[in-house]
């Protein structure tokens, strides 16, 4: 199940749907709240975005999947710099010049390191390349 709502984001080459898109990871309203995916009191301050073919959960074993890497067919555009704020992540996306995924889905894994040093990872269903 992804950590996110499901929806759909589908970039294509003639469109500039591409973002940024804003990610928002909801913080403890207090130390004994159970209603974040955030400690209280804690930041998002770093995050690395990775981005898999196919439908990638929660337990799957991430080196047994198909990575998208490199500028021919990686989804997030590594020319922008991830904005983070308290509890959320701004991201672009890019249209894949390699045409290989088009029709395809992609879930994408963002490795969030807290300001507290601690790291969580979040799955987001799906970003759709059309063509």
């Amino acid at each position: 199940m992804p950590d996110f709502p499901t929806k759909i984001i589908e970039i294509d080459q003639d469109t500039d749907l591409w973002g940024p898109y804003v990610f928002t990871f909801p913080i403890a309203t207090s130390a004994t709240a159970n209603d974040g995916v955030i400690p209280f009191g804690d930041t998002v301050a770093s995050v690395v975005v990775e981005s898999y073919l196919g439908k990638v959960e929660r337990g799957d074993v991430l080196s047994s999947e198909t990575v998208l890497h490199g500028t021919d067919y990686d989804f997030v555009d590594a020319d922008y710099t991830p904005v983070t704020g308290s509890n959320t992540v701004k991201i672009k996306l890019v249209y894949p010049t390699d045409n290989t995924y088009t029709g395809q889905k992609a879930t994408l894994v963002f490795v969030i390191t807290l300001a507290s040093g601690g790291t969580k990872a979040f799955y987001y269903h799906f970003v759709k390349v059309r063509g």
